[in-house]
């Protein structure tokens, strides 16, 4: 009898996190690649992109070996209704395709306590927090509070004037890589390489990233209904940024001195594939979770 895989893909605008695993909750292959987001890229390149997936993870040949695979998008934008048909026509006929809230799949991908809260810090901050009940909650930066190019602006607006010439250069550097087209990567990277050579701009910057991160993660403390949360951190910004990773893991740690912080930037693409699965294995979820996380 052929064996058979489950598919979870968690998309971002910009490129899609993909983890594949068997009934039981074994992974057996995670691998990133271009976006499926048709939506922001077209048809044509999400498809051709879900190809070079689906090749990079299970196989083209062993496509047929897929019983399901679940989607879940993070759209920078707002997106009513997700049609899945036209993406994997042609090649995933045979596999039951569905589509998972991104807050959903992102909990779900989380092992944790009986407090979960998943803190998103790249192209957007949000946190979304569930606790022992099941019951969900999320918050987020205003888009426009959270662009670099504004917040780059808005600290050369404070300093204008005076006598921090390289900082502001620095600053001016930061922007110019944004405006060409630069990735989050390497906005982080440059930010780090600043602050590690003195910079206080960046420094401030950066410390101003992490406040709000920290932030949101107060406003949903009043939910909390244990002493234990378990707080995930995805993201480029940061997971991106030591700087800022380390520096939200010292304010939660004051904050929450019981709390446990982990990095979970596959979260999204294990609760999709997860839904996938125990979709199928009705009265085997907490086998599954435990095979997984295990």
């Amino acid at each position: 009898m052929e064996r058979k895989f489950f598919l979870g893909i968690a998309d971002n605008d910009l490129f899609a996190s993909v983890v594949v695993g068997d009934p039981s909750g074994k992974v057996i292959a995670t691998s990133v690649g271009g976006s499926v987001n048709y939506h922001y890229w077209g048809l044509e390149q999400a498809r051709a992109n879900l190809m070079d997936l689906v090749h990079q993870t299970v196989g083209w040949d062993r496509r047929a070996s897929l019983a399901g695979a679940c989607f879940t998008y993070k759209a920078d934008f707002a997106v009513t209704e997700w049609k899945m048909p036209d993406l994997v026509s042609g090649f995933l006929e045979g596999t039951d395709v569905m589509v998972e809230d991104f807050a959903t799949s992102s909990l779900l991908g989380m092992h944790g306590g009986e407090d979960r809260l998943f803190l998103v810090g790249g192209h957007s901050g949000l946190a979304v927090f569930e606790d022992s009940t099941g019951r969900q909650l999320q918050t987020r930066q205003e888009a426009l509070m959270w662009n670099p190019i504004m917040r780059l602006n808005s600290k050369l607006q404070e300093v204008a004037g005076v006598d921090r010439n390289q900082c502001v250069e620095d600053l001016l550097y930061l922007k110019s890589q944004i405006a060409l087209g630069k990735g989050l990567g390497v906005f982080t990277d440059i930010l780090d390489q600043r602050v590690s050579q003195g910079s206080s701009l960046a420094l401030e910057v950066a410390y101003e990233l992490a406040y709000d991160l920290v932030q949101m993660v107060t406003s949903m403390s009043a939910h909390f209904r244990g002493l234990e949360p378990v707080i995930g951190l995805y993201g480029q910004i940061l997971l991106g940024s030591q700087t800022i990773r380390t520096r939200v893991h010292h304010l939660l740690s004051l904050l929450f001195p019981q709390c446990r912080i982990v990095d979970v930037p596959l979260a999204p693409a294990k609760g999709a594939y997860l839904s996938s699965v125990l979709t199928r294995r009705s009265g085997f979820e907490q086998e599954v979770i435990t095979n997984l996380f295990n």
